[in-house]
Formats: C-alpha cells, structure tokens, sequence
C-alpha cells in the first residue's frame, strides 16, 4: 500500500495544528509576521498535550485509519467501525462531539454533525488505488461512521471525484468543475459552492476567508477549502499558511484540498514529512505519544462553585452556578466590559438561572477579576477566545452549552461567538451595543496616546485600566452586524431598556434587523443599562428561562 496522500493530510494536518482554532486573524498575523512555512506547537487550549509536528485528532485519526488499511490492504466497513471504536474510546487529544456521539452508540448510529471533518479523513483511502466507484464507496462509509449529515458523504464524495480527474490529467480548476457536475449528490448543493468560491477569487485572500465563513461547518469550510483549491498562482505551501492566517478550522480544511495539490508536489511533500517526529514509524504505529484516556467530570455541589479553566493564555477564574436538581440544560454567560463575574447583577442572574434549572458558568475574561493576563494585552476578539475556552471546557467536563447570555459588550460577544459552538440553541443579549467599536467612546479622549504610546490607563466606573492599541486593532475593521447575518437555525432575543443611556435602544434595532428569525425583542422599561434596580436582574432571568424552555427543549419553572 502506497502512502503519498496519507503524507500529504498528515503534512498538512501538522503545518494546522498551531493555528487550528484560533479565530482571531489580528493575532494570528502577530505570532505568524512571515506565515506558517514550519510545523508549530498549537496555539489554542485544544490541544494541550500537542507540540510541534504533531496532529489534530483529525490527523490522529487518519493516521488510524492508514494503519487500519495497512493490515489488509482493503476497506472493510465493519473492521474500521471496530477498530476506530477500540481506539478513540481510549484518545485522550481532543474529543469532539461527533466522536463523543459515536462512541455513546457504540458506533452503531453516528452523529448528526455537519462538520467536514469526518470527509477529511479520506486520505488512506486514495493509497489504495482503488477505482472511482469503490473508493467513492469507501468514503463515504468511513465519513457516515462519525457522521450522520448526508452532506458530508457527499463531500467525501467531491473530493474523490476531483482528486480522480486531476490524476486523470485535468487542472484543479477543471477537476473540480466535473467532480461538481458528475457526482450523485443528495444533500451538498456543490455547485453553488464551487460558485461561491469563484466569486471570491481576486478578493484580499484573509477578508475573502472571513466572509465564506471560518468554522467547522460544511456549510463555511467546503467552500472555504475549495477557495483555497482554486489558488492556481499559489503554491500548496502558499495554501496552507494563508489557510492557517485564516484561522478557525485550518486542519478540515488543509487536510482536503492539500489532497488537490499531491500530484504536482510529490518531492516537496516527502521533504516536508521527512520532518515529522517520529518519520520512521509515522506510518505503521499510531505515535506511542498519543496520548490516551478521557476526561475527568468535576465534581460540584449545588449553588455557586468556583472553577479553573487552563488556557494557552493562562487560567481562566470562573463561577458554576448548578440547580439543585439534575441540570435541565447548560449556559454561558459573558460579562459587561471591565464588569467581571462577580458584578451584582451577573452574580443575581445567573444564581436565578440555576433556580430555574439550567446551570450557568460565568467568567472573567483576562486579565480581569481573578483571570490571570494583562488587560491591555485583551481586546473583543480575545474575549471570544475566553468564551470558547470556557464552551470547550464546560463540554469536556459536563455539557456543551446550549444557551449563550451576554450583558452589554458581552452581548456582542455571544453573538459573535455562537458560530463557533455548535452546540448553541439559543442566545440572549441584555443591553448590547450593535457595534464593539462602541465601547471606544467610554475612553474617546484617551486614544490619540493608545495610538502613539502603545496603551494609556483611563478611568472606567471608578477604577484604572491600562487599554493597549491591540484593543484599537482588533476592532479596526470588525464587520460585527455583517457576521451575525450569518446566524442560522439558533433563537435570539435581544433585550434592551428604553430609557439605557449607556448603548441607546437605537441598538438593539439594529441587531434585531441584521438577525434572522426567530428572534425576539423585550423591552426592559424601568431599567438601567446595568440592572441594578432591585429585581431587575432576577426579572430578566426568569425571562430568559421562560423565553429558551422552547429552543433547549426543557420546562420552564
């Protein structure tokens, strides 16, 4: 058995690993100045036991099923649900939902991810040199193991049709044109994507990636990685670090449209996976570092509980509020800006949400509180960050949440983080500005010395902070209201008191507008932008808890 587009996603899967996850593109052009032309430790909480030359769990798992095939030298649905079963059930890299899923039903149902990772996979399959049709078989078995969205099959499907016609002699243009027109494609509308992407040829190659969409999602990431396919002045080098400056899900990405590249790059793939620890082995043992064994579940008691959340970036100080009986679901809430989670109002909504039944886990964002970072190093962007470490550590200990609140500027950054936790049903905004760059007026007087001095301390509410120029950049350019546009099949409710002095109701008009439904507005009358009338807080948490019962699927009271 062959092994050159094993080498090729493993490659590319490795030169991803630094960036995968990691949505903030300011800060990736910051710790990249020359791009990814080298493999890297991960940049992200994710993959906290990953160094340099390592692979995602989605390399991992090519790898897995390289070795699967190497045994018999042929696909066999039920050897791969088997010996997938044995070994994920036992990884202890990142565990994603779709793998969680699978392995709860034992492997006898996948889940019903759309992610394109379970595609991604099919790199051992195509060293088997089988013909079209049974390889198109092959792959779309070993992607329905994992996942359940018909549209990743035929994904799986898409690729091993151009990867097909570029072997048959066809330009990855052309390739892709007929793998669009010739496949049996139920679910996956793969011409409008391969459309989307050629419209934004010639655009500015990260703002193009932006507005395709960065997440896991088939929806962003199919037509995002054949974006980066359609490169034909690039090199596959080229590729992968300007899809790694992109951001999010670099590895889905990398690890399919790399596979487009293999014919014309045989020798420069070899000298890249000469590079790989552990060469030598790589291709018939599963690296002895792999690192096995599940998560621990914390253990909390009813009431308020006082967590730890590792990041990259330091630890994360954070509060579970849990109901006294079993949770009927698990929510997110992020703070108003400099407010921290032990700010009355926060402490009194998310205490009354947990009366209602659904535990709720507040944090300080960095630099903030009981955080560890510097707040002049922290900026909008770095607090989504927080909060899908915070997700990411909620799933990995009980449940993903499936509500997401946020107060004031952390209104804004629930919306705009929502798309990166698919997990999200529904989500609450108390008081949110329509724009982040909002914020800039509260130390308006201050920015002229941010800009030139690096930072200045200002005077919020009665206490000094240092805010640094990374808060002015990474909000330079934000397209706030452009991106929650894109918030698809999740309930909203925007919520904002008439008489708010601080962000004007004129706000929550213009994110109402720009969201989809459903979505719903309440007026707050009577109250301030901070809740702190006596009741206040505890008025807007019963109606979020009556509001959500419906998206989370749950009784209310």
């Amino acid at each position: 058995m062959q092994s050159i587009y094993t080498q090729t996603a493993l490659v590319a899967d490795a030169l991803s690993l630094g960036p995968h996850w990691v949505y903030n593109q300011s800060k990736l052009k910051r710790l990249y100045p020359n791009g990814i032309d080298t493999y890297s430790p991960p940049i992200s909480n994710y993959h906290p036991n990953k160094t340099a030359g390592d692979f995602t769990h989605y390399g991992d798992q090519t790898l897995l099923l390289y070795k699967v095939l190497a045994k018999s030298n042929a696909f066999s649905k039920e050897i791969w649900q088997k010996e997938w079963l044995d070994s994920m059930s036992q990884y202890k890299g990142y565990v994603d939902s779709a793998t969680r899923e699978t392995i709860k039903n034992q492997g006898l149902q996948p889940s019903g991810s759309h992610d394109l990772a379970g595609a991604a996979r099919l790199a051992p399959l195509l060293d088997l040199e089988l013909d079209l049709r049974a390889t198109i078989t092959a792959a779309r078995e070993q992607t329905s193991l994992t996942h359940g969205d018909p549209g990743v099959a035929d994904a799986a499907e898409f690729y091993v049709r151009a990867i097909y016609a570029i072997k048959g002699g066809s330009t990855r243009a052309d390739a892709l044109e007929q793998a669009s027109k010739q496949g049996d494609y139920t679910s996956l509308n793969v011409q409008a994507h391969l459309n989307q992407a050629r419209l934004a040829q010639g655009k500015d190659i990260l703002s193009a990636a932006a507005d395709i969409g960065l997440t896991c999602h088939l929806t962003e990431a199919f037509p995002l990685s054949l974006f980066f396919a359609l490169q034909t002045d690039l090199s596959l080098m080229e590729c992968i670090s300007l899809n790694g400056l992109a951001g999010g899900d670099t590895s889905a990405r990398s690890l399919l449209f790399a596979l487009l590249f293999t014919h014309e790059n045989i020798q420069e793939i070899q000298a890249l996976f000469s590079q790989l620890p552990h060469k030598e082995t790589l291709l018939t043992n599963i690296e002895s570092t792999s690192e096995m064994s599940t998560s621990p579940t914390l253990t909390v008691s009813a009431g308020s509980n006082s967590v730890s959340i590792p990041t990259e970036q330091g630890t994360l100080a954070g509060v579970l509020e849990v109901p006294e009986e079993q949770p009927k679901a698990y929510a997110l809430f992020a703070h108003c800006f400099t407010c921290g989670k032990d700010f009355l109002p926060e402490k009194r909504i998310t205490q009354r949400l947990a009366k209602q039944g659904i535990a709720t886990l507040r944090i300080d964002f960095r630099g903030l509180g009981h955080s560890e970072g510097e707040f002049s190093e922290t900026s909008f962007l770095t607090n989504i960050e927080d909060l899908i470490s915070a997700s990411q550590w909620l799933e990995t200990h009980f449940q993903a949440p499936k509500l997401l609140i946020g107060h004031s500027l952390g209104g804004a950054a629930v919306l705009a983080t929502a798309a990166f936790i698919p997990s999200t049903k529904a989500i609450s905004t108390i008081g949110a500005p329509a724009e982040p760059a909002h914020v800039k007026h509260l130390f308006e007087a201050y920015i002229p010395e941010i800009m030139s001095q690096g930072s200045a301390e200002v005077l919020l509410a009665g206490r000094r902070f240092v805010i640094g120029k990374t808060f002015l950049d990474d909000l330079e350019g934000l397209e706030h209201l452009s991106q929650i546009r894109k918030l698809k099949g999740i309930d909203k409710l925007i919520m904002h008191a008439p008489g708010d002095t601080t962000v004007a109701l004129r706000s929550a008009g213009e994110i109402y507008s720009a969201l989809s439904h459903p979505k719903s507005f309440i007026s707050l009358a009577g109250a301030d932008h901070l809740l702190m009338q006596p009741g206040k807080a505890e008025y807007v948490a019963d109606l979020i808890s009556l509001w959500s019962s419906s998206a989370l699927e749950i009784d209310s009271f």
